[in-house]
């Protein structure tokens, strides 16, 4: 997953400001690790899925779609943001989805994940998960670094003004 910031790279292409170096690898093993262990111990095992008995099936059920809604439009919202414009200079992305979180694609696919859980809950699907946020919020820091270094002061603002993770409730 790409970040906000546009970078040009040559005449014809323009590239983004740079990713934890194994970035990808990372997020497809973690999101295979967690549908695995959700997965298996939702229809398989049963160990750590205590929980279903204890929630209603309609408030599970809510609660998943809403996640999955909330999460698919975060990173259709934060990838139309960063894709659907060619910049010519060196641009920071504030605007939709960059204006609530400073990294609305990692957070919408753990909101995704989160939608499995409430479905049916496992509690060794939710500590992969926790895992994975930590595993976010590294390769977050690891990038911001890099628009740090590309953008200095710009991005260092735009630190203070929006969270990292949780949106703001503004009035």
């Amino acid at each position: 997953m790409r970040k906000g910031v546009v970078v040009k790279i040559s005449k014809h292409r323009i590239g983004l400001g740079s990713e934890h170096p194994y970035c990808d690898s990372l997020q497809n093993i973690m999101i295979g690790l967690f549908f695995a262990v959700w997965g298996v111990d939702a229809f398989i095992l049963n160990y750590s899925t205590v929980l279903v008995g204890l929630i209603p099936l309609l408030l599970r059920l809510f609660l998943a779609i809403l996640s999955l809604s909330i999460g698919v439009y975060l990173v259709a919202k934060s990838h139309k943001a960063i894709f659907s414009e060619v910049h010519e200079h060196t641009t920071l992305i504030e605007s939709g989805a960059y204006s609530w979180v400073r990294h609305p694609m990692y957070l919408g696919t753990l909101i995704s994940c989160l939608g499995f859980f409430f479905a049916i809950p496992s509690l060794l699907s939710l500590a992969v998960w926790i895992a994975f946020f930590l595993l976010y919020n590294k390769m977050a820091t690891y990038e911001e670094n890099d628009l740090i270094r590309i953008l200095g002061e710009e991005y260092i603002a735009y630190q203070k003004r929006v969270p990292k993770w949780f949106p703001r409730i503004r009035s």
